[in-house]
C-alpha cells in the first residue's frame, strides 16, 4: 500500500492541486445552471446513458455524477466536479457547515441530511377494531400520513379476513373489512433522516463546507466517479 504525502496549501496560502476539485465534461441533457447538481440522463440509448447529463431529479441517489461547475443547454458540454471543494453550489434554505448533503426534493439542489437526534421515529398500534364492510377511521395521532399502514387480524370468526386499504391521512389510518371480523391498526412514521438515506441511495453525495447564503454554499463533493 502506498502513501503520498500532498501539501495542503500552496508556497502562496493558495489552495493545492490535490484540494481542488476533479471534474469531468459531459454532455449537456438540458439546461443546467452553474452550482446545479446533475445526474446521469438514462433516458439515453446505450453509452450516451454515461456521457449525457442533466439536473439532478428529486431524490436522484446513485444516479448524482457532482456540481457543475458551469452553466450549459442542452446539446452543449458542462464539466462537473465530481470529487472536491466548489465555493458555491445550489442547496437548500437552512443547510449549514458540516451537514452531509444530497438531493432532495427540489431538483439540482442539494438538501441537508438531517440527525436522528432530531428526527424522530412513531409508531401507533390501535385497540382491536370490529369490520363493518364500510371504510372505517382509526386516528393514529402521527401528524403525518404513516410511512407503513397494516391492518392485522385478531380471532377471526368467519376464517375470512378481507380488508382493503383506503387514502390514509395525516389524521386516520383507513380501512374497510369484512363485517365482524377484528383487526388491529398499525401505523409507523419513519424518522426524516431514514427517508432521506433511502432517498440518497447509497448516502451523502456532499459535504456542506459553509452555512447556506441565498441558496449557495461551499461543499466537498464525496468522490463519486472517477476523475
Amino acid at each position: 500500500m502506498s502513501f503520498y504525502n500532498l501539501p495542503l496549501l500552496t508556497a502562496d496560502g493558495g489552495i493545492s492541486p490535490a484540494l481542488e476539485a476533479n471534474s469531468l465534461t459531459f454532455l449537456a441533457g438540458g439546461t443546467i445552471a452553474a452550482g446545479d447538481t446533475v445526474a446521469f440522463d438514462l433516458s439515453q440509448t446505450a453509452a450516451n446513458k454515461a456521457a449525457v447529463v442533466v439536473e439532478a431529479p428529486a431524490n436522484a441517489g446513485s444516479l448524482v455524477v457532482g456540481v457543475a461547475l458551469e452553466a450549459a443547454t442542452s446539446g452543449g458540454t458542462v464539466r462537473v466536479a465530481t470529487h472536491g471543494y466548489v465555493d458555491s453550489a445550489d442547496v437548500e434554505t437552512g443547510v449549514v457547515a458540516g451537514q452531509g448533503l444530497f438531493v432532495g426534493t427540489t431538483a439540482g439542489r442539494l438538501a441537508g441530511l438531517q440527525n436522528a437526534a432530531t428526527s424522530t421515529q412513531a409508531a401507533f398500534i390501535s385497540a382491536p377494531v370490529v369490520g363493518n364492510a364500510a371504510p372505517q377511521n382509526t386516528p393514529h395521532g402521527l401528524g403525518v400520513i404513516p410511512d407503513l399502514v397494516m391492518a392485522i387480524p385478531q380471532n377471526l370468526t368467519g376464517g375470512a379476513f378481507v380488508v382493503t386499504a383506503g387514502a390514509h391521512t395525516s389524521t386516520n389510518a383507513i380501512f374497510t373489512v369484512t363485517t365482524g371480523e377484528a383487526y388491529t391498526v398499525v401505523a409507523i412514521r419513519f424518522a426524516a433522516s431514514t427517508k432521506q438515506l433511502g432517498a440518497g441511495g447509497n448516502g451523502a453525495v456532499a459535504v456542506a463546507m459553509s452555512n447556506e447564503a441565498a441558496n449557495k454554499a461551499a461543499v466537498f463533493v464525496l468522490g463519486r466517479i472517477g476523475a
